[in-house]
């Protein structure tokens, strides 16, 4: 595939360059912001058709191009094209309600995952290691390697101040800051002293421990975005470089420590209780209902609002359930796929399904569900199905994950532990019902030529 062609064909099809308001990218779409998204509306047959693509979706606002693996290749050759940095283009969150926030989840969680999939495949390793006794928790080598496994999770917070800042529309430099800020060594080990009880200009407060915290920095930082802007708006600009800098930390910093921070980290172990609460009371339904309906969050991009409860039960819980059921759905997709492609007499639709097979077992599913799922109706069934069994399985089983990683198997160390036996049961059920179902209900009788 030719990168540089199909990037140009892209920018094209979506209305040149003038139309794109802003790009970014996760792990297999580029998500364009067009100013005139009809013009992509109309091509979209087009854009479908061109050598690379896996599909086209129009959801929350965005104008989705499925790419698969290669997409931060390509998103790079579109970047040099339209020569704009799109996080910070102005104008470009002009979306309302629950489009608006599906999409700042995105902006925010998915540039990270890459850091957090690396950390939870070797925290899962190092399970692993030490349960069979072939390294010692004491050695030089596992305080190291645990320390790289850690890291990401121990300093969330300045990776979600620098993302936050760039949807929020403020500095980034600074918005990193105050998460380094809230880690500093002086205030976790007050904390680690027992001295939570401080006050700042005489006014007490709480101190509480920031490290793998979410809702802190987030809002936080939505915060700083509005008081940055207050402060631009009559800061001299010969003086702006330093005194807004400079009053925002004044300003925000004992905010969040004073206000923000204790409520947010509240919220944040609420939501996790609360949801550890329902899932415990009713494992095998929340699973089975998550298992089946995963694929269809990922179709509307909702499943971006999954992301911040998982990394709230890694922080709270030190493990998390929610990618279990996650990989169920995943699992379900590469299982229908694979009975398309033992179903179909199509050549190139047998090379399609099998590649899909292969990138779903691995943790990719997209180019599975929009090459073959959406093409062939019927497979949904499947997918619901396989998706729901999976799902009831690693809900009534409670399996759980010490990190991110793409599943069901490509992050398969991040479910090393006492349920790891329920979770290879779990998938390999997923998918052999997904598959055996989908063989069964068949496929269009345009598609039984060879």
């Amino acid at each position: 595939m030719n990168q540089r062609k199909l990037a140009e064909e892209v920018v094209t099809s979506v209305g040149g360059k003038e139309n794109i308001q802003s790009v970014i990218h996760c792990m297999t779409r580029l998500r364009f912001v067009l100013k005139d998204p009809a013009i992509a509306d109309r091509n979209k047959k087009g854009i479908e058709a061109i050598e690379g693509v896996l599909g086209v979706a129009n959801n929350g606002g965005q104008f989705q191009v499925i790419i698969g693996n290669q997409v931060s290749s390509v998103y790079n050759e579109v970047s040099a094209l339209i020569g704009k940095n799109d996080d910070l283009e102005e104008g470009g969150d002009n979306k309302k309600g629950l489009d608006r926030f599906f999409d700042i989840l995105s902006g925010i969680f998915v540039p990270i995952i890459p850091a957090i999939a690396g950390a939870g495949m070797l925290k899962g390793l190092l399970i692993l290691l030490t349960a069979f006794g072939w390294m010692s928790d004491q050695t030089n080598t596992y305080i190291i390697l645990n320390v790289i496994s850690d890291a990401v999770f121990s300093f969330l917070p300045i990776l979600l101040a620098f993302n936050a800042a760039k949807k929020f529309r403020c500095n980034p430099m600074v918005a990193a800051t105050v998460g380094a800020i809230l880690l500093h060594p002086v205030f976790a080990g007050l904390v680690a002293e027992g001295n939570v009880k401080i006050d700042f200009i005489g006014i007490p407060f709480t101190m509480m421990n920031y490290a793998s915290s979410v809702l802190p920095i987030l809002i936080g930082i939505w915060l700083m975005s509005y008081i940055e802007r207050f402060i631009k708006s009559w800061m001299p600009k010969t003086l702006d470089i330093i005194f807004t800098p400079l009053l925002t930390l004044l300003i925000i910093v004992p905010v969040i420590l004073i206000v923000i921070g204790p409520l947010g980290i509240l919220g944040g172990n609420m939501l996790s209780a609360g949801f550890s609460l329902m899932y415990s009371k009713l494992t095998f339904v929340a699973g089975a209902i998550l298992g089946a309906l995963y694929p269809l969050l990922v179709l509307t991009g909702m499943h971006y609002g999954l992301l911040p409860i998982m990394l709230q039960n890694l922080s709270t819980n030190g493990y998390d359930v929610i990618l279990a059921l996650c990989a169920a759905g995943n699992t379900a997709v590469a299982g229908a796929v694979f009975g398309v492609y033992l179903k179909v007499r199509s050549k190139s639709t047998k090379a399609v399904a099998l590649s899909s097979t292969i990138s779903g077992l691995i943790g990719v599913m997209e180019p599975g569900l929009y090459s073959v799922v959406i093409k062939y109706k019927k497979t949904i069934y499947s997918v619901l199905i396989g998706g729901a069994v999976g799902g009831f399985i690693m809900g009534l089983f409670q399996v759980k994950n010490s990190g991110f990683g793409l599943n069901p198997l490509g992050g398969l160390p991040v479910f090393f532990g006492d349920t790891i036996v329920y979770y290879l049961i779990g998938i390999s059920v997923t998918f052999v019902i997904s598959a055996i179902t989908a063989y069964i209900l068949g496929y269009p009788e345009a598609d039984q030529e060879k």
